[in-house]
């Protein structure tokens, strides 16, 4: 389901009741994704709108500090416990 300000939402019901809650956005030409099993939709979305795009410099900052983990195609942004 895409909502009127662009961004899709995916809910999947998981065996213990809970859900399985992944939000998708653009920001520009980037797009960001992000899941979870622990937060709420709307811990998402907050999470979701604080993203922004950085800079070369900032990037490699923060890969530096190894808050950004590159795979294979895609990269992860781990989320200090302060921050949840």
């Amino acid at each position: 389901m895409v909502n009127e300000r662009g961004e899709m939402r995916m809910l999947r019901p998981l065996p213990d009741g809970g859900h399985h809650v992944t939000l998708t956005g653009r920001h520009g030409t980037a797009e960001a994704q992000i899941t979870s099993r622990t937060l709420d939709e709307p811990a998402l979305r907050h999470l979701l709108d604080t993203l922004h795009p950085v800079s070369d410099a900032e990037l490699e900052c923060l890969m530096e500090e190894k808050a950004i983990v590159r795979g294979i195609g895609q990269s992860v942004l781990t989320v200090p416990p302060s921050m949840t």
